[in-house]
């Protein structure tokens, strides 16, 4: 028997603006007993108490990502992952999402589909729904931008570190760089390597620690690892005003980095200080939380570990490196407009 060719899969083009926003109005959550008017009207109107924060990122293909490395449902949890971790930095609960797309008109429908099945994943288990958006047809890479909206009864932000603060870290640190280079070279097998590329592809925002971290008095400042720690650190002691000290031998690195970081022929501490994209918590607190942190590992199931000092602004800025070193804390994390290897830039 002759052999039927296979129907073309539609594209994003064939399917066309109103009928693409309606089926993607399908794939997420949508609707909620706040939403007043969601997807479907000129603006959304939805009910919010407290003080709203809000935020947006974009993800933009050959530069956050690569369809090689990433599927397309890991594409949409890391655009709404990202702007969950803001939120978590706030220390706030997310509530509302509204998705802008640019699309090359080629795109498969399915793949689009896939993206939306992964935002879906992300934003059901934040209880995130998507409210509203855009999409417009483009000539270059795909894009999508997601402006994520949520409310605290207590803002903390950058600003606040005192001199006598503990800086300290959630999780692990350059984990998402070790994922990276294993997702570029497969060639290389090393032990837990899975945890690594997971950590970059769907990252964990730290919703409900930064929750618990704003209800505690001695936290004092915060601010999330998507630059990388030198970098944040840094971004956190300008907006307060001081001085600080890390420590490179107390940074907490995840199982399997140190031998991605030898196939690679990289030092395992300069991805756990400039990789970027870990988008765990960084946050300064007093003398007295230091007695609260077995509690929160308990409660909340992720490790802290204090990474150094908040100084005085005269004291400077510095690494305490192995043996006794020093050497100035300077930035080394990931700068859209020097960077040019892409998806984070280790």
């Amino acid at each position: 028997m002759p052999r039927v060719p296979a129907r073309p899969e539609p594209t994003v083009a064939a399917v066309g603006e109103f009928a693409l926003i309606e089926r993607l109005r399908r794939l997420v959550p949508a609707t909620g007993p706040d939403v007043v008017r969601g997807i479907g009207d000129d603006t959304a109107v939805v009910r919010l108490s407290g003080q709203v924060l809000a935020t947006c990122d974009v993800q933009v293909e050959g530069v956050h990502f690569t369809r090689d490395l990433c599927t397309p449902a890991d594409i949409g949890w890391r655009a709404l992952a990202v702007n969950l971790s803001d939120i978590a930095a706030m220390g706030g609960a997310p509530r509302y999402a509204l998705i802008s797309l640019l699309l090359p008109p080629e795109m498969p429908v399915s793949t689009l589909d896939g993206v939306y099945a992964g935002l879906a994943e992300i934003a059901s288990a934040y209880d995130v729904i998507v409210v509203g958006g855009n999409v417009s047809r483009t000539s270059g890479p795909f894009a999508i931008d997601v402006a994520l909206l949520g409310e605290t009864r207590r803002v903390l932000g950058r600003a606040g570190a005192r001199p006598g603060d503990g800086v300290w870290v959630t999780g692990s640190v350059g984990k998402a760089a070790a994922g990276l280079f294993l997702l570029r070279h497969p060639e290389v097998h090393v032990p837990h390597a899975g945890d690594l590329m997971a950590a970059y592809r769907r990252p964990v925002p730290r919703i409900e620690v930064g929750q618990a971290l704003a209800g505690m008095e001695a936290v004092s400042a915060m601010i999330d690892t998507s630059d990388g720690t030198a970098s944040d650190l840094l971004h956190l002691a300008d907006a307060s005003g001081v001085g600080a000290r890390l420590d490179l031998d107390r940074l907490p690195l995840a199982a399997g980095i140190a031998s991605a970081a030898r196939a690679a022929g990289r030092d395992a501490t300069a991805w756990a200080l400039g990789g970027g994209e870990d988008y765990e918590l960084l946050f300064t607190a007093a003398a007295a939380f230091e007695t609260s942190t077995a509690d929160l590992g308990r409660t909340l199931g992720v490790s802290v570990t204090r990474i150094g000092d908040i100084l005085r602004p005269e004291d400077g800025r510095w690494i305490a490196g192995r043996g006794g070193s020093r050497v100035p804390l300077v930035p080394t994390g990931w700068d859209h407009f020097r960077d040019t290897e892409g998806q984070g830039g280790p």
